[in-house]
């Protein structure tokens, strides 16, 4: 960067950012060499740069005022600056700079990135989690209130800084309440170093463009659907692809122009997919009259390239696939339905068009028909599947291949850790509930079905300081005491589920469904890690059979006994309904690391804990001036 440049950059920050970064120093901006974040969207030469970006989190409306007439038919009005579109109902949002989604974060491996959250919501708090992003070194941006943070109060600015280690599909999300339902959402890509790209031979073009975030849609904003409340049901009324979806009411004419992903024939492209989505559904994907080739999972998570026909996505995944632009050249449609026992098969699509064609063809397509199972052909990440491979056409991610063997832990001098994960949900009584002088979380997911979700009869309660750098100032009797976690324990108890596993030790994690009723599988989602997926499966239904089957693979897990030759690797896994998944990790990331469901009101309703990894002496020390919040008892004379 010229000085020149670098003076006009100081400059635009002091301008952009004016009053709503209160007393920052503006010194920080001469001192360091910040790259503007769009200029980091670049051929990725090995040369690291420090991206800049400004976040600025509002609520806003859709269909607003920014979008001029696009409800009456200006489709050019439609793709106005922060128009907001959406299925073309007004309905508030939360988003970051007016844009839904959010604008999109492209870097370089090796790049160090720099997030200004600024929140501009008068009433509310918010944070920012880099999904995807490991955070080594870098703990304190992980962007989990209470955990690693204190929350962005109102009018306040938080600075996210983290190196970028591994090239790779990921996204930013809001990580408090159900903001991410509102869309607080937005691409972060990794791409890797043009001469270190090892799928470089398999594709052409890797576009901004080709980035296809997909997000569920209700009618009513997410805070709305507090418990009790009744305002039917919580399946999507709509799903969005890159902010946009079809139609305003399925029997109305109005109309809105779809998202659209150009192609040129002969050439092959690199299609980044990523589940952005909220609630119990998980989406099918189909690109019509294309078979695509899988190759990588989440942050980039290789694995032996496999042709499909369909890509299943569960809420927090990500997933790249190659299209190969080989057929007539026409419009073609980008299919998209949810995959569920409580989930409309409603389609919702977006255009798949050939370059020569933009042009000249209608774009007029109708209204689609659902795709029949017969119609979606090979199934990638088949997550209702049983993973017994006896269907040829539903292809588990454990089916598949990766580039590297999962460690022996028996060959290895770290020590060894097993930790079950089991995953439930309590039922209350409402004379319980709701007698006087008790204030139980809970959740109502149907009318008078009052719960709480769990972890290993546990539900999650944040404490009131963040673990990682205010532990001792957090009460004692908000962490789970020793008899919460007794398998006799009737009436489960909300409070922190904090696990120490040591630092280096080889973690096995047997995370499994106890719930007999199937009705949906749990994304789980790793802060901090990327695990090893060892097998996949259905347990059996019959609750002794089940705890033998259970013990059964601890006792495998403990003597190695089972495949560990290139296995893949995630940072989220889909739990097949009454099943489980069993995953291995090294501890070698020191920290307080979540995991938990990533549908968005099981989280909210406690389905989480924490991996105490390390001791406090292995932590970096504390940013300077990081912010501190608790509780206040003050003292009566």
């Amino acid at each position: 960067m010229t000085v020149l440049n670098s003076l006009v950059f100081v400059i635009y920050a002091m301008i952009v950012t004016g009053h709503v970064l209160g007393n920052q120093n503006t010194s920080d901006f001469h001192e360091t060499n910040f790259t503007r974040g769009e200029e980091c969207a670049r051929k990725c030469d090995g040369v690291p740069k420090t991206c800049y970006f400004l976040f600025v989190i509002k609520r806003y409306t859709t269909v607003g005022g920014a979008c001029g007439n696009c409800l009456k038919g200006v489709f050019e009005d439609c793709f106005l600056p922060k128009c907001v579109t959406a299925d073309g109902a007004w309905r508030s949002t939360i988003n970051v700079n007016r844009q839904m989604p959010g604008p999109p974060i492209e870097v370089c491996r090796g790049d160090k990135v720099v997030v200004d959250v600024v929140n501009q919501m008068p009433d509310g708090t918010t944070s920012m989690h880099w999904h995807g992003i490991n955070q080594y070194g870098s703990q304190y941006s992980d962007g989990v209130p209470y955990v690693t943070q204190c929350p962005i109060s109102p009018g306040t600015t938080f600075r996210y800084v983290f190196k970028v280690d591994i090239a790779g599909t990921n996204f930013y999300h809001s990580h408090t309440a159900v903001q991410k339902v509102d869309g607080l959402v937005g691409p972060l890509i990794v791409k890797e170093i043009e001469q270190e790209e090892p799928l470089l031979p398999l594709y052409d073009e890797d576009l901004p463009e080709h980035v296809i975030m997909i997000q569920d849609w209700t009618k009513i904003p997410g805070e709305h659907f507090i418990p009790g409340v009744r305002n039917g049901s919580r399946s999507p009324s709509a799903y969005l692809i890159n902010g946009r979806s079809m139609y305003y009411l399925r029997n109305s004419s109005l109309k809105l122009p779809l998202s659209e992903f150009i192609i040129e024939k002969g050439k092959r492209y690199r299609f980044r997919l990523i589940g952005s989505t909220c609630l119990t559904c998980a989406v099918v994907v189909k690109f019509q009259g294309h078979r695509v080739l899988a190759i990588s999972a989440d942050g980039g998570l290789r694995f032996k390239p496999i042709p499909v026909d369909t890509i299943v996505l569960n809420s927090g995944e990500r997933f790249d696939v190659i299209l190969e632009a080989n057929q007539t050249e026409d419009l073609y449609l980008l299919h998209l339905q949810s995959l569920g026992k409580f989930c409309s098969p409603e389609p919702y699509v977006a255009l798949l068009s050939y370059k020569s064609v933009v042009e000249h063809k209608s774009k007029d397509i109708g209204l689609p028909k659902p795709l029949s199972y017969e119609e979606l052909g090979v199934i990638f990440n088949a997550v209702m599947s049983t993973c017994d491979g006896k269907n040829s056409n539903e292809v588990c991610i454990s089916h598949l291949e990766g580039v590297e063997d999962a460690i022996e832990h028996k060959l290895s001098k770290k020590s060894y850790h097993q930790l079950h994960i089991a995953l439930g949900e309590y039922q209350y009584d409402d004379d319980d509930l709701f007698r006087s002088g008790t204030y139980q979380p809970y959740d109502e997911p149907a009318d008078g079905v009052r719960v709480k979700v769990l972890v290993n009869n546990i539900s999650f309660m944040s404490p009131p300081s963040p673990l990682i750098s205010q532990f001792y100032d957090i009460p004692k009797n908000c962490l789970c005491q020793e008899e919460c976690y007794q398998p006799t324990k009737e009436k489960p108890c909300s409070c922190v589920n904090l696990y120490s596993i040591p630092l280096g030790a080889v973690v096995d994690l047997i995370i499994y469904d106890t719930d007999d009723r199937k009705f949906f599988s749990h994304p789980m989602h790793l802060h901090g890690y990327n695990f090893y997926l060892l097998e996949m499966g259905v347990l059996k239904e019959n609750n002794e059979d089940k705890r033998m089957e259970l013990a059964s693979i601890s006792k495998k897990l403990k003597e190695d006994n089972l495949n560990l030759k290139l296995r893949p690797m995630r940072d989220s896994i889909s739990i097949p309904a009454g099943g489980y998944a069993l995953v291995r990790f090294i501890a070698n990331n020191p920290g307080f690391w979540l995991i938990h469901c990533h549908y968005a009101f099981h989280l909210d309703s406690g389905m989480a804990a924490v991996l105490k990894i390390g001791e406090k002496h292995h932590l970096p020390e504390i940013p300077n001036k990081f912010p501190k919040c608790g509780n206040f008892m003050q003292n009566v004379l």
